[in-house]
């Protein structure tokens, strides 16, 4: 496979090593030390992406209630909309990719998704029928779908190789925190408001306000070596030479890729597990352990990957995936206390969820062509769209007809069988490689 170019622009903005070209080592002066040492720029597009998870659960944390009891949508009509607005967004990711390295510009393209983002925001709180919703919602994900890709490139483009993993585990551990954030603040506005959600709606304007901010602050590559001339010389990143790096090789890593990404199906799902042990006051509880395992996890998980390869951090991603399934099936069967089990199988499944697409995303990196980055960022997102709405659809069809265990052990199923094809689809050549 052709290795990823040694680009001039492929620097991080506290490093002078290009990314992919060799690797530093690093003092292990522990968790505060690793956070220190992210370039700089990852800082500003982890804040980005945290003020945009801030606005989008604001709206999501109460859009289903104010379909169903504001505007008196059925609960089909609920789902459809989600299924479809989410399916518009990855697929719009994989022509967001190519686009932004055909253009060479990464900043540009986010500039576009996030404006896009914005006149969505600005019309969710102004809508009086679910249709309406379908198309304002429709918008902010093709919004959401210009920006995802490019944004993750730029993560790439920034991170020296060593520590490109963590990375993108804390950008993505950034992102959950905002949307936790956002679930807080809906909530306050709704108790400070008696339940308006338009007013809610209208006040997620302003974190997207406040992620375009951000994102002036990100310095690109170019921008960090003062060789902004250099922007508007585009080179056609579909030659000959780029598209080798996206060989066997490649398309087997996707494929393991996708087979794991079989076996997550919705985390809505879980609530109505717990449910079936605890007060539904209870319940809803257990979605808050997914965003906790995403944030305490996902970084560390990231340094891992860093210092004993990315490789080996997503085999334990498919134990832990094997594991979580586990405790949850075991709340059934074994101890007092269901809802620890619930609790443990919530906090891997969102630990390991998050972290594997970055150690996924941070490989691609390194092996692709860097003219390419994008392209093929674009591609693995394609995929794992198909492969997410599949496993929701089919674990949603065995949960209703065999029950909930099943549906657990469909998931399991596949995490057993990634873990096999792993060292087929994953050689430890192709680490050695980078």
């Amino acid at each position: 496979m052709v290795k990823a170019s040694c680009s001039k622009f492929d620097v991080g903005e506290e490093s002078e090593t290009p990314n992919n070209c060799s690797k530093e080592s690093h003092r292990k002066d522990g968790f505060f030390f690793e956070l220190k040492n992210l370039p700089n720029g990852i800082f500003a597009i982890s804040l980005f992406g945290l003020f945009l998870g801030i606005s989008t659960t604001m709206v999501y944390s109460q859009l289903s209630l104010f379909l169903k009891y504001e505007l008196g949508a059925s609960t089909a009509d609920i789902t459809l909309l989600d299924g479809v607005v989410e399916c518009i967004s990855f697929i719009v990711r994989i022509f967001s990719g190519p686009i932004s390295d055909f253009l060479g510009e990464r900043k540009m393209i986010l500039y576009v998704g996030c404006f896009i983002t914005l006149f969505a925001r600005s019309f969710i709180s102004i809508v009086s029928s679910w249709w309406a919703v379908f198309v304002v919602q429709s918008a902010e994900r093709i919004g959401n779908g210009v920006q995802a890709t490019p944004r993750d490139a730029l993560i790439a483009d920034l991170s020296p190789s060593d520590r490109c993993a963590r990375s993108f585990g804390f950008s993505r551990s950034m992102k959950t925190v905002g949307s936790l954030f956002g679930t807080l603040i809906a909530v306050q506005i709704m108790f400070l408001t008696s339940g308006n959600y338009r007013i809610v709606f209208a006040c997620s304007v302003i974190p997207v306000v406040v992620a375009i901010f951000c994102l002036s602050r990100v310095k690109t590559p170019m921008e960090i070596k003062g060789e902004v001339e250099k922007v508007n010389k585009r080179e056609n990143p579909f030659k000959k030479e780029y598209l080798k790096s996206l060989d066997n090789t490649f398309w087997k890593m996707i494929l393991l890729a996708l087979i794991s990404e079989m076996g997550h199906f919705t985390e809505h799902a879980f609530p109505l597990y717990a449910s079936e042990f605890l007060s539904t006051a209870i319940s809803g509880s257990v979605s808050s352990l997914v965003s906790t395992g995403q944030v305490l996890m996902c970084f560390p998980i990231g340094i891992l990957a860093d210092k004993y390869g990315k490789r080996n951090l997503i085999a334990v991603c498919m134990m832990l995936m094997i594991v979580a399934n586990l405790f949850f099936i075991s709340a059934k069967y074994i101890g007092s206390f269901p809802l620890i089990n619930i609790y443990a199988g919530a906090f891997l499944w969102g630990a390991q969820t998050t972290a594997v697409q970055g150690l996924f995303l941070s490989l691609i990196s390194e092996k692709v062509d860097f003219h390419l980055r994008a392209t093929a960022m674009g591609i693995y997102f394609f995929m794992l769209g198909i492969a997410y709405l599949s496993a929701s659809f089919v674990s949603g069809k065995i949960w209703d007809a065999f029950g909930s265990t099943y549906a657990f052990l469909y998931s399991m199923s596949f995490s057993f069988l990634a873990l096999c094809a792993f060292k087929i689809l994953l050689p430890r050549s192709l680490e050695q490689k980078a």
